[in-house]
């Protein structure tokens, strides 16, 4: 896969966790009162947007717009060269002397005919990988990242200012709103699980909790403030943190995994040069 295509999708998923974080944990830091202004006159409330809020919501905002630089830049690179991306762009000269040990092997043992499959199965990653990173950039920033946008700072405001008096136009934009929130919250839970290809019962988990703590954060039909819902939500919060650990974990994993991977290829790789050599001078 092109580098710029990995840093992409990493920075989106960066991006998620971000999300996350300026939600949830700041969320709970405000209740309990770790996080505040220190001013009397602007004390910071967790029904409104804060000012921790909207500089998380930016340094966001910055993550997913320097991820989609490195996405154009890896979209504008196949344009130029008029190519789609293959394993023979990406490592040089390594790959195609490494393609003809592969393919004088090949020969002597005689399965030639696999050669051409192995650039097809190589290309077909790749392409699924460019694709991949475009749903992620459609779903995660344009209707994930947007409608919170959208939610946040323009609906949920507006509807605090206007003061709707009519009963059912008033509820059918809060509940409009409500699902707003909880889609977007959805939408980045489905890009943060494929992404780490998460096991079900790690998805099911996540799916659960943000479905349950977006619940008890909605007024719907009425139950936030008839019973005081909301006040649960700080506690969920709290649980927030342990979704950072493990994408932690699941990266530092991932990394290793791809660091020995590299060492046993290219451990391979010089195996098999030597006993070539060894071989033609044992013929010589």
């Amino acid at each position: 896969m092109p580098n710029s295509i990995k840093i992409c999708s990493l920075l989106i998923f960066i991006g998620i966790n971000l999300r996350f974080a300026t939600e949830n944990i700041i969320n709970a830091l405000i209740f309990f009162r770790i996080l505040q202004s220190g001013s009397s006159y602007l004390r910071y409330d967790i029904h409104t947007p804060s000012i921790p809020d909207m500089y998380g919501d930016m340094i966001t905002v910055i993550v997913f717009a320097i991820a989609y630089l490195f996405f154009i830049s890896a979209d504008s690179k196949r344009t130029t060269t008029g190519k789609s991306f293959n394993l023979q762009e990406e490592p040089g000269e390594g790959y195609l002397q490494l393609i003809r040990q592969l393919k004088n092997y090949m020969k002597k043992t005689g399965v030639v005919a696999i050669l051409p499959l192995v650039h097809l199965e190589s290309s077909k990653q790749i392409i699924n990988s460019i694709r991949w990173t475009k749903g992620v950039f459609f779903l995660g920033i344009l209707v994930g990242f947007g409608l919170y946008l959208f939610s946040k700072y323009i609906l949920s405001i507006g509807l605090e200012i206007l003061s709707i008096e009519n009963n059912y136009i008033s509820f059918f934009l809060n509940s409009f709103n409500d699902v707003i929130k909880l889609c977007s919250c959805l939408v980045f839970a489905y890009i943060y699980c494929n992404y780490l290809s998460t096991s079900k019962g790690i998805s099911i988990s996540l799916y659960l909790f943000l479905f349950i703590r977006n619940f008890f954060a909605m007024n719907f039909i009425g139950l936030m403030t008839e019973y005081d819902l909301h006040v649960l939500v700080p506690f969920l919060d709290i649980l927030t943190p342990l979704i950072t650990f493990y994408s932690i974990g699941c990266i530092t994993t991932r990394y290793r995994s791809t660091r020995l991977s590299k060492i046993i290829g290219n451990h391979k790789y010089y195996s098999y040069k030597i006993r070539l050599s060894t071989g033609s001078t044992a013929i010589s």
